[in-house]
């Protein structure tokens, strides 16, 4: 790998023209540093794009082979102040990457970056990027071209897609649809694959930029989740001098995955899906599920597991139609799985409306729906956004989401023989093997890519890293958190005692202040810290815990008195302060969306 200053590892970039776009209502030409334009008015927002080299191999490319990565940030008042005893209490920027891969820093900064500075304080600036190849950065990742949108649609990603088959296949016994065989996804993969090395060319696999030089600072300050995690740790890896803070959410293997297996993930599924069972039937009749034992909540699911293999239903909402199969029904339970605050009391609707005696399909399909087909204009007004992002395909996730994952490790076998042996071996080793191996099975016939630095992850870092994994992480078990802090010696583990995807995917004030402890003051939370949460999933007329009037457990006070500036004797302004915290954890939960990031 070269030695080039390269700071974060990100994405695929695939050989579209460079062009100054429409970004964010404001056209902004990239520039080689960092000039950032307020953008998303009337909210606080400062956006930028910034040229790289496309090839990082090849520093001195024209600058017709330039990259542009699009930034956003929330910048802090203080670094803009007058006063010179304000501006100290600037502390600089963190970067964050929600995951993905394919995941768009600059819709979750916009999205939820006014809570994400309650959280960590206003001494930072809050900043998101789009990777390269990602959302609005370009050029953009591409499978198929923006004219073959038709054929995105026949040959793209299925994300809905269950494999059958395996030696451990679920309800063998059941005639019907059970989702599509190994040989058809193999194929389809392939295909696929094909006309991605056609349309992507010679720039097949550079993938690396340097942001943080851009942003003014010699180390990196940053928050990242899933994905984010292996790119976090990739870059303690390289640079182990320059993390000085860097928190990682939601862990994932980076061995396994520059090993391109992505078995690792499923440790934790069903605990997961088991928490679903339990938590509604501790909820009573707020769970629309609810059944006098979690055995039965279970069984009942089953049933209607059983029902749709046999007889699938016609679902038509007022936005789409199409079948709601076991396929669907699956794959929608797996990825809402992620987002328990977000999405179970949904579900639970969902499944007491389908196994009804009307087997009502709209609620589950709703939360299952993919974007709708439309065929891309021929010119669009510049001022149009929505519609833009629509039919120019700004939101690329799948696409950069096959191309990250697969240009990043070594080379997946393209033979079909060996995809069966993967498959069969996957499904020894999870039941969820049908859902997740659709990652591994569509990197079949990926075209070789110029690699990067792909290991070994792991190093004595300036700074210990903090990684942060929940009891119950459907894809991110809290067992890789432990391995991959077990690599990098002096780092700590925070536990948060939760079913969901990273630590925002469910309200704990415990776990939020001591992430805010470590970006303020370095304060490591104490070894075997177990945070739990402040409510349950589904609403209920009492909390999990033994509250204080302020809505924290004692021990979250505890740790409140450090990080929130308080003396220990309540004040009226310490009190809207730690009321605000609690407020900012619940709201975050509730909207924070981790299915889009897996």
């Amino acid at each position: 790998m070269s030695n080039s200053p390269i700071l974060v590892r990100l994405a695929v970039v695939f050989a579209l023209a460079l062009v100054v776009i429409c970004f964010l209502k404001l056209s902004i030409e990239p520039t080689h540093e960092l000039v950032w334009y307020a953008c998303y008015k009337p909210l606080h927002r400062e956006c930028a794009r910034l040229l790289v080299p496309l090839d990082h191999h090849n520093l001195s490319s024209p600058k017709s082979s330039y990259a542009a990565i699009a930034l956003i940030r929330i910048p802090s008042h203080f670094s803009s102040s007058g006063s010179s005893r304000l501006r100290s209490r600037y502390r600089g920027p963190i970067l964050f990457n929600p995951g993905g891969p394919g995941g768009s820093g600059i819709r979750i900064i916009n999205k939820f970056g006014d809570l994400l500075t309650q959280i960590l304080g206003d001494e930072f600036d809050i900043v998101g990027f789009d990777p390269r190849g990602v959302a609005h950065s370009t050029p953009k990742v591409d499978l198929f071209g923006i004219a073959n949108n038709g054929e995105r649609e026949v040959w793209g990603y299925e994300e809905l897609r269950v494999i059958r088959g395996g030696s451990n296949e679920k309800y063998s016994e059941v005639e019907g649809d059970k989702g599509v065989s190994v040989e058809n996804t193999w194929a389809r993969a392939v295909v696929r694959n094909r006309i991605a090395g056609e349309n992507a060319g010679e720039w097949l696999g550079n993938i690396n930029t340097d942001i943080v030089k851009a942003l003014g600072r010699e180390k990196l300050m940053y928050w990242g989740f899933s994905y984010g995690t292996i790119l976090g740790a990739t870059f303690a890896a390289l640079f182990p001098d320059k993390a000085e803070r860097v928190v990682l959410d939601g862990v994932g293997d980076a061995e396994d995955y520059y090993a391109t297996s992505w078995t690792s993930n499923m440790v934790d599924t069903t605990e997961t899906l088991n928490q679903f069972f339990t938590t509604c039937h501790a909820a009573g009749s707020s769970c629309a599920s609810w059944a006098p034992s979690p055995s039965l909540i279970s069984e009942n699911l089953t049933s209607i597991y059983k029902d749709v293999i046999t007889n699938p239903i016609p679902a038509h909402t007022p936005t789409s139609y199409s079948i709601l199969d076991y396929s669907h029904l699956r794959t929608t339970i797996f990825y809402v799985l992620a987002s328990p605050w977000t999405y179970w009391p949904l579900l639970a609707q969902a499944l007491a409306d389908l196994g009804g005696p009307n087997r009502d399909p709209t609620a589950i399909w709703r939360m299952a729906i993919m974007p709708a087909f439309k065929c891309p204009s021929c010119s669009l007004p510049c001022d149009d956004k929505d519609r833009q992002e629509q039919e120019f395909g700004v939101d690329n996730y799948l696409d950069a989401l096959t191309a990250i994952m697969c240009s990043d490790g070594v080379d997946t076998p393209a033979d079909l023989g060996s995809t069966k042996e993967y498959f069969e071996t996957f499904t020894n080793e999870s039941e969820w093997a049908d859902t997740w191996a659709n990652e591994r099975l569509g990197c079949a016939g990926w075209p070789k890519t110029k690699k990067g630095f792909q290991g070994p992850v792991e190093g004595k870092t300036e700074f210990p890293i903090l990684f942060i994994g929940n009891t119950a992480d459907p894809v991110s078990p809290l067992v890789l958190a432990k391995t991959m802090s077990k690599r990098f010696p002096g780092s700590r583990v925070l536990v948060q005692d939760s079913p969901g995807h990273g630590s925002l995917s469910a309200p704990s004030v415990c776990t939020q202040t001591h992430v805010r402890a470590y970006f303020m003051n370095g304060i490591l939370p104490p070894e075997g810290t177990v945070c739990p949460v402040i409510s349950s999933p589904f609403p209920s007329s009492s909390p999990l815990h033994n509250f204080t009037l302020e809505g924290t457990t004692t021990a979250d006070r505890d740790d409140m008195e450090v990080v929130l500036d308080s003396d220990g004797v309540d004040t009226s302004e310490d009190t809207m302060r730690k009321q605000r915290m609690w407020n900012t954890v619940d709201e975050l939960s509730r909207t924070w969306n981790s299915r889009v990031y897996l």
